[in-house]
C-alpha cells in the first residue's frame, strides 16, 4: 500500500507540473510582434511631426513614458522639443519589430541653427514608452559638422537584399560590434569585414571620403581614405573603451542599429600611428562622445556606416541601460575630523593627483563616491590619468561641520591649464567621497586663464559674518537668481564683483538689473559645501538650467554644475567666484 500510495503522491506531483518552461526573463514561449515595420515608422514619422511641432501630445504615448536627452532622463516636451523649428524632410529611418524599436538619423533647426539629430522610440502595446534622443550643435569642441542643406542618406539602407546576400541576425551583430572591437584600442588591428567602398557618415560629413573633401574639424579623412586603411593606421587609439548596445537589426535591409559611448581617456596626448606619423590628442583632458550609429552589411561585409554623436562628460552613462550607482552618503563627524584634518585630507587628494601612484595610499573609507563633472567614475581614471601639476598656492575651505573641504586653483592637463573646484568629503578621518568639477578653456567664454587661485585674507573680528547669515544670504542671492525679477537682492556691497571662470563679468547688482539672468530657469540642487567666518567664505555647489528658450546667446539647452565661493564683509556680499562645468540639460547631481 505504501508503494502505490507514494506512485499515486508522484503522478499527482506530475500532473501539478507545467508541462512547458519559458525562456528564462519571458512570460510566453509565443511572442508575436503587435507593431510591424511599417508601424513602427509610422509612430517614428508621427514622432517626428509632433517634435516639429513642439507638441508631444500629438504622440501616443505610455502614460509612463521615459524621454532622455544626450543620457538625461527629462520631461517629454523639455530640451530640444522647446527650441526646435524645423526637421528635415527625409532622414534615414530603421525599424526592428522583434525589439520594438525604431530610429531617425537627420538633422534639425534649433533656434535659428542646423543641429545633427538621431532619435530611438520604443513602441509597446500600440504607445510609445522610450524616447532617446542624440542632439550634436555646432560648438568650439573638435567634431564633425557637416552641412545640412547636402547631408545625403546612403538609399541602400532602404534597399531589400537579395536572400544570397543576407545574413542571420546573430551574423549581422557580430559584424557590428566587431566594429567597434576594432576601433577601441585602435592599433591597426582589424577584426571587422570592411567592403572596398566602404564609406561613413558621421555628424552629416563623409569621414572616410578623399582628402579633397575632407574639411571639418575631428575629419580623419584628412589623414586617411576609406574604412579599413584608417583603422590599420591605429588614427582612433584614443578610445580607451567602447561602451555598446544594439537594437534593432533588419535581416532583410542588412541593417543594424547600436547605441554606445566611445571613452577617451587621453592618459597621454600624443602617440604614433602604424606608420610612424606622430599624432596629437585634439583635447587634452578626458572625455566621451555618446552615439547612435547605423550599419549597412551585405555579403557579410560592412558597406555603409551613418553616426550622430556629440561630446558628453567622460564616462556618461545611458539612463535605459541598467540602474545608476548613487554615491555613497556619509555623516559628518566633526568631534573626529575637525577643520585641520578636513584640510589635510583634502591636500592629500590633491597631492596625489599629479603623482599617479599615490592614490592607493590615501585613506579611504569602506565606501567612496567619486564624480567628476556630475558623473560617477572609478578612482584613478579621468583627471587621475592627466594631471600634470597642481596649483602650489590654492584656495582651501575647510569645514567640519559638513565635513568636506574645497580646493579651488589651477590645474594642469599634460601642460594645459585649467580651473577644477574639488569638494573632498570625510566620513571621521577617512576620506568618502571626493567630488570634482573642471573648467577648460574649450568651453569659451566665460574664461580667464588661471594665474592664480582667488585669496582672502581673514577678517577683523568685527567685519565678519555669523554661519548662520551667511547661509541665509547665499540661499536668499541663488533664489534671486531664479526669480529672473529684475531686482537684485538686499545684501550686496556697492563695489560687490561676480567673477566666473576667473572672468570678472560685472557688479553684482547689475547683473540682476541687467538682464543678464534673463536665460536661467532654475537653480536647484543647492549644497553648502563648507564656511570659514574667520575669512568670511562660503561655498555652495548648485545645478543652473539654462532652457534656452529666450535671451540666451548660446542657443541650445544646458546645463551648468556650478561651485560658488561667497566672500563676506560685516553681513554683505563682496566677492563672488564662481566656476562651472558645462553638461547635458537637466543633468542631475551625482
Amino acid at each position: 500500500m505504501r508503494a502505490i500510495t507514494g506512485l499515486l503522491t508522484a503522478a499527482a506531483a506530475l500532473a501539478a507540473t507545467p508541462l512547458a518552461a519559458q525562456a528564462p526573463g519571458e512570460d510566453s514561449a509565443v511572442r508575436v510582434p503587435d507593431c510591424d515595420r511599417a508601424c513602427l515608422i509610422g509612430h517614428l514619422k508621427a514622432h517626428m511631426n509632433a517634435l516639429e511641432a513642439r507638441n508631444p501630445l500629438l504622440l501616443n504615448l505610455a502614460r509612463d513614458v521615459r524621454f532622455a536627452e544626450n543620457n538625461v532622463f527629462i520631461p517629454v516636451g523639455d530640451g530640444l522639443w522647446r527650441t526646435v523649428d524645423a526637421v528635415d524632410d527625409v532622414g534615414l529611418e530603421t525599424a526592428d519589430p522583434s525589439t520594438g524599436n525604431a530610429a531617425w538619423f537627420g538633422s534639425v533647426v534649433e533656434n535659428g541653427q542646423p543641429a545633427i539629430y538621431a532619435v530611438r522610440i520604443h513602441v509597446a502595446n500600440g504607445e510609445i514608452d522610450e524616447i532617446e534622443s542624440v542632439v550634436h550643435r555646432r560648438t568650439a569642441l573638435p567634431a564633425p559638422f557637416g552641412d545640412v542643406t547636402k547631408m545625403v542618406h546612403d538609399a541602400e539602407f532602404n534597399e531589400i537584399l537579395p536572400p544570397a546576400q543576407r545574413r542571420s541576425r546573430e551574423r549581422m551583430l557580430a559584424i557590428a560590434d566587431s566594429y567597434f572591437d576594432t576601433v577601441e584600442v585602435n592599433d591597426g588591428q582589424v577584426f571587422a569585414p570592411f567592403s572596398e567602398d566602404c564609406g561613413r557618415l558621421e555628424n552629416g560629413i563623409s569621414t572616410t571620403a578623399p582628402a579633397p573633401n575632407a574639411s571639418g574639424a575631428g575629419n580623419a579623412a584628412a589623414i586617411a581614405s576609406g574604412c579599413r586603411e584608417q583603422f590599420e593606421l591605429g588614427i582612433y587609439r584614443i578610445n580607451k573603451r567602447i561602451r555598446r548596445d544594439f537594437f534593432i537589426v533588419d535581416e532583410e535591409r542588412g541593417v543594424a542599429v547600436g547605441r554606445g559611448f566611445f571613452d577617451h581617456a587621453n592618459e597621454w596626448d600624443r602617440y604614433l600611428l602604424t606608420n610612424g606619423r606622430e599624432m596629437r590628442t585634439a583635447l587634452k583632458w578626458p572625455n566621451s562622445i555618446t552615439l547612435l550609429e547605423a550599419f549597412r552589411i551585405k555579403d557579410a561585409e560592412i558597406q555603409r556606416i551613418e553616426a550622430v554623436f556629440t561630446y558628453v562628460p567622460y564616462f556618461m552613462h545611458n539612463p535605459f541601460w541598467g540602474p545608476h550607482s548613487p554615491a555613497p552618503r556619509h555623516q559628518a563627524d566633526p568631534a573626529a575630523c575637525d577643520t585641520a584634518c578636513v584640510t589635510a585630507n583634502t591636500n592629500a587628494v590633491m597631492r596625489a593627483y599629479p603623482n599617479r601612484g599615490q592614490w592607493a595610499s590615501l585613506p579611504w573609507a569602506d565606501k567612496v563616491g567619486y564624480a567628476e563633472n556630475s558623473v560617477g567614475i572609478r578612482v584613478n581614471e579621468g583627471i587621475w590619468q592627466g594631471v600634470t601639476a597642481i596649483d602650489p598656492r590654492p584656495l582651501v575651505l575647510a569645514d567640519a561641520q559638513t565635513g568636506k573641504g574645497v580646493w579651488i586653483g589651477k590645474i594642469e592637463e599634460h601642460g594645459q591649464p585649467a580651473w577644477a573646484a574639488i569638494t573632498v568629503s570625510s566620513v571621521g578621518k577617512e576620506i568618502g567621497g571626493i567630488d570634482a568639477l573642471i573648467r577648460r578653456k574649450e568651453y569659451g567664454a566665460p574664461w580667464a586663464e588661471p594665474a592664480q587661485a582667488p585669496a582672502f585674507a581673514a577678517l577683523p573680528a568685527s567685519r565678519r559674518t555669523p554661519r548662520a547669515a551667511m547661509i541665509t544670504a547665499a540661499n536668499t542671492f541663488n533664489n534671486a537668481m531664479a526669480a529672473r525679477s529684475g531686482q537684485a537682492p538686499q545684501g550686496l556691497a556697492d563695489d560687490c564683483e561676480w567673477a566666473v571662470n576667473g572672468q570678472v563679468m560685472a557688479k553684482c547688482a547689475e547683473a540682476f538689473t541687467g538682464g543678464a539672468l534673463g536665460a536661467l530657469e532654475a537653480v536647484r540642487d543647492r549644497e553648502v559645501l563648507a564656511v570659514d567666518e574667520e575669512r568670511g567664505l562660503i561655498a555652495v555647489r548648485a545645478f543652473e538650467d539654462f532652457p534656452a528658450t529666450v535671451g540666451d546667446v548660446t542657443r541650445y539647452p544646458r546645463t551648468l554644475q556650478v561651485v560658488q565661493l561667497f566672500r563676506f564683509e560685516q553681513g554683505r556680499i563682496r566677492r563672488l567666484e564662481a566656476y562651472t562645468s558645462e553638461l547635458p540639460y537637466g543633468m542631475k547631481p551625482h
